[in-house]
């Protein structure tokens, strides 16, 4: 049986949260038919549900205010899809017109000029590791109007700042603390008035939502190479700052000749809130935020660089590059990829002991290709909502905030890194399963949230085999590449003598923590370590305090050394010396600093405190920046004589 008109206007396949352009104009074409027919129904008419002809038409009315709200929703999505439509860009950003294009940041712009004079790739050997661009769009900031109610007797629909993001919706409401940006989450947005009061107004309101869209469209449409763009663009500039002031918006709206009951007051909201939108714009950076500095003590030793070209080939193969002829092509001619349409999958998993680095890889990573890091740590007690959103009481009221997880999802380019993965209890390790699939999306109760072009998942954990290492849940190893991240291998042999020698990667990461080394390089720092402790290479000449210092860093190396071969022993249940922690390599950074800060090359470690008759210079680092740490928990004591061991192993 075919639907009457006012089933059709009552669907709820008409009340969808976001209609098109031709289901709105459908609908307002029907509302106003069913309008001038029900106006000829006798007043005393009813219809089957008991409603009068004008109880009808007061529901049509408000139907033609909804559709209006639909509307200034489809004119918002259409600005943000359109804007960076024109394959011409401007060749710069116009300070007061950040509602048109986003004003670079400072490490935007290194990004830029990096990748002008370098290109879009880094060669590691023969992998190629892309730099990331800024995505041509970002979701931004919207002053959309929201539900009609009415109270008093009038009607109002309620204006909200909302960013929709793959899926996911950010809300940021006048008054309130600004948490969708970590950088001002202690920040209120300031109050003002976003209250709108009947049709007129929101009408008027829609017009100029549609008029900026208009020269955000005539902006992005510029040609930078005209002569006269200069021209052209500081006029569009000026149009926008007329909706930013009172007396602009009553001239562009000729407010003096509409029928408002107060034209000043309702320009002075309308100046608000578009100020207000613009300044939520201004102050999100997109992600940039995230993007680590890059860290002058990190090294890319052998070591780290064979690691490094490790994950970055798993890390192309996860976003649908691989290091295959399609990859080749792209880092030949110079040309970004293409992340949007790229077949994305998996998750890529490194396996490695505590302080081994691999948090610093990841870092490095994303300093070096400008992506965004959103770390997340897990652990056995956490439930899937807890994965989503954090709950935070504001003003009294309960307030969801996405978790890094959703933020990073929803990040163009972002590193979602998982911290200690094997945490996760198998039924909620579930949770990932579509993200990790082709559909790269979350489905939540009532929400589908689809990964942002170019995103990467990263897990991390420490060894299985370790006793007491939960296993990774078997949903997320099968849908991961794996690679492992041990220590710093200290010996290896010599392939061109076959003898063993001691390598000099970690004892390079620690000379930049001794003052008194200053003076090397690291290619220098290289040969003076081989020809000192390995005795190869050539002659070099050196100071008895520097040759010294070589080897008592060898000394922190090789204890260090010991205690991971000791606590992998042991955790394997190969060994019998029970010991719960080793020294990481931060263990042997906080060290050699402890070393450089008390001189201890040049000290009489006889007058030091906690000496022990017979230690070195790098036992007595060692004791005095290990054992501290052993009264910290439970297992401390068994640690301290376990130390107590090795130390006493290196005096004999």
């Amino acid at each position: 049986m075919k639907e009457s008109l006012q089933e059709q206007i009552f669907s709820k396949e008409n009340q969808a949260e976001v209609l098109t352009k031709e289901q709105i104009d459908e609908l307002r074409r029907k509302v106003a038919d069913g309008i001038e027919k029900i106006r000829l129904w006798d007043p005393e008419r009813k219809d089957s549900e008991g409603r009068s002809r004008d109880d009808i038409i007061v529901l049509l009315e408000k139907e033609f205010e909804q559709l209006d709200e639909q509307e200034a929703r489809r004119r918002a999505l259409d600005e943000v899809s359109e804007k960076s439509s024109s394959t011409t860009k401007p060749k710069e950003s116009i300070a007061n017109t950040k509602n048109i294009e986003r004003v670079p940041t400072k490490r935007t712009k290194e990004v830029v000029e990096r990748q002008l004079k370098e290109g879009f790739y880094i060669n590691i050997g023969n992998v190629h590791v892309p730099i990331c661009q800024a995505p041509d769009e970002l979701p931004e900031w919207q002053a959309v109007p929201g539900k009609v109610f009415v109270s008093g007797g009038k009607k109002f629909s309620e204006v909200q700042f909302i960013k929709d993001a793959y899926g996911l919706t950010f809300t940021a409401k006048p008054g309130e603390p600004l948490s969708f940006s970590e950088k001002h989450r202690n920040t209120r947005l300031e109050s003002v008035d976003t209250v709108l009061e009947g049709r007129v107004e929101l009408k008027a309101f829609n017009e100029v939502l549609a008029k900026l869209g208009e020269l955000a469209r005539s902006y992005g449409e510029l040609n930078p190479d005209d002569a006269d763009y200069d021209k052209k663009a500081s006029g569009i500039a000026a149009q926008i700052d007329k909706f930013t002031d009172p007396d602009g918006v009553k001239e562009l709206l000729n407010l003096d000749e509409a029928k408002f009951e107060d034209a000043e007051d309702f320009a002075e909201r309308v100046a608000e809130i578009i100020r207000t939108q613009n300044f939520l714009r201004s102050i999100d950076e997109g992600g940039n935020e995230f993007i680590p500095q890059n860290d002058k003590s990190f090294k890319l030793t052998k070591h780290f660089e064979n690691k490094f070209k490790c994950f970055v080939t798993l890390s192309n193969r996860q976003l649908g590059l691989g290091n295959n002829a399609y990859l080749e092509e792209l880092a030949k001619n110079n040309q970004a990829p293409d992340w949007e349409h790229l077949s994305a999958k998996g998750m890529t998993v490194i396996v490695g002991p505590r302080g081994s680095g691999k948090n610093e890889m990841i870092d490095f990573y994303c300093a070096q290709t400008n992506r965004p890091l959103f770390r997340y740590t897990c652990s056995p007690d956490k439930e899937e909502r807890d994965l989503t959103y954090d709950v935070e009481l504001s003003d009294g009221e309960v307030v969801r905030i996405p978790t890094r997880i959703l933020t990073a999802v929803t990040t163009p380019n972002a590193v979602l890194e998982l911290d200690e993965l094997n945490l996760l209890r198998q039924n909620v390790a579930k949770f990932f399963n579509s993200l990790f699939d082709g559909d790269r999306t979350l489905f939540l109760n009532d929400q589908a949230i689809k990964a942002a072009p170019g995103v990467l998942f990263v897990g991390l954990m420490n060894p299985a085999e370790y006793d007491g290492v939960e296993d990774l849940p078997e949903t997320i190893d099968d849908r991961s590449n794996v690679m492992t991240m041990p220590y710093i291998p200290f010996r290896e042999v010599d392939s061109t003598t076959n003898r063993e020698k001691f390598t000099h990667d970690e004892a390079l990461i620690l000379k930049d923590n001794v003052s008194s080394l200053n003076g090397l390089n690291d290619e220098q720092f290289r040969k003076v370590w081989d020809y000192v402790i390995n005795g190869t290479g050539a002659q070099v000449s050196l100071e008895p305090m520097t040759v010294k210092i070589i080897k008592d860093l060898k000394n922190l190396v090789a204890i260090a050394d010991r205690t991971r071969q000791v606590v992998e022993a042991y955790k394997t249940r190969t060994g019998e010396t029970r010991m719960e922690r080793d020294i990481s390599l931060r263990g042997t950074i906080e060290a050699a600093r402890f070393y450089s800060e008390n001189h201890l090359w040049e000290a009489d470690l006889a007058k030091m405190p906690g000496w022990k008759a017979g230690w070195n210079a790098a036992q007595y680092a060692i004791a005095m920046t290990y054992l501290p740490h052993t009264d910290t928990y439970r297992r401390g004591k068994t640690d301290r004589d376990a130390m107590m061991l090795i130390l006493a192993e290196g005096i004999r």
